[in-house]
């Protein structure tokens, strides 16, 4: 749905001034959540529906749904890109140092390799060593360990099932929704699940992972630990990252869930032994004939 249109040109109002203008006509509620909205735009893109539901006061999450189709918008991830996206103007990054139109190159560069690292450098201070330790241990005593991860967040369960396919044998990935739903319609005990969401949101997800415990254990990679993701977690390794305006795709929060996972596979790797070098060794050596 495209949100309501002004009047004097046709072009869809900002999401800020669309609130504004419809405020007279919401319910005392919506007119809460509205006010928050209004007064602190920034806080709001990176929350959870549950947590704007929570911190406005809400009855429940479907208060802020029909809040979000009053405005047009059709899901609530819409709305918070819509929202970031305003906020973020004319700017493309928002970690520490817009990058802006008239930037060059080495400004462009200057500005994103520093950003990441200073993120990387705050989130090595805010992962708890305890919560790697307790994924760690799942992941190692694992019968079965199943990455669930789509589109962008697909690209790092990729990289996980590729890494952790040397040391386990019953390791397994599927860029298919409907796969992963069959096969965790039929969980089997020592099941591990890891999922990686950065909104803890999507539900291709969050359901079928819920749906399969208590049997499996769910580890959860996620950028918000009030997410429903997070909620049903056994454990959840939450990362942080200032990114707002959407417009990267949260490419910092991908740099830090690779570091997340290259933790994880090392520390797997050391428990299980010398022998597993020797594993890594031919796996390297089963694919040096495609390189010159």
């Amino acid at each position: 749905m495209i949100p309501s249109l002004d009047a004097t040109d046709g072009n869809p109002l900002p999401v800020l001034s669309l609130i504004r203008s419809k405020r007279k006509d919401l319910t005392p509620t919506q007119k809460r959540m509205a006010d928050f909205i209004l007064q602190k735009p920034k806080e709001v893109i990176n929350m959870s529906i549950s947590q704007l539901a929570m911190e406005t006061g809400s009855k429940s999450e479907s208060s802020v749904v029909r809040f979000y189709r009053t405005l047009g918008f059709s899901g609530y991830h819409e709305f918070k890109v819509t929202l970031a996206t305003e906020i973020g103007g004319q700017s493309f990054y928002h970690t520490y140092e817009d990058i802006l139109p008239g930037d060059d190159v080495s400004a462009i560069t200057r500005k994103i390799f520093n950003g990441t690292i200073q993120t990387l450098h705050e989130n090595l201070g805010m992962i708890a060593p305890g919560t790697l330790q307790k994924a760690i241990d799942l992941m190692s005593g694992a019968e079965r360990l199943i990455f669930l991860g789509y589109a962008s967040s697909g690209a790092i369960a990729m990289e996980a099932f590729f890494k952790f396919s040397r040391l386990k044998a019953h390791c397994y990935f599927f860029s298919d929704s409907h796969i992963n739903a069959a096969i965790l319609a039929e969980p089997l005990p020592g099941d591990v699940i890891f999922c990686i969401s950065h909104s803890g949101e999507s539900k291709d997800v969050v359901i079928p992972a819920e749906q399969a415990k208590p049997t499996a254990k769910i580890i959860a990679l996620t950028g918000s630990a009030e997410s429903p993701l997070a909620r049903i977690a056994d454990v959840c390794i939450t990362t942080f990252s200032e990114e707002v305006n959407y417009r990267t795709e949260v490419m910092v929060s991908r740099v830090v869930q690779l570091s997340v996972i290259e933790v994880l596979f090392t520390a797997c790797s050391i428990r299980q032994g010398p022998h597993t070098l020797e594993r890594l060794k031919r796996a390297r050596q089963a694919v040096s004939y495609l390189k010159y």
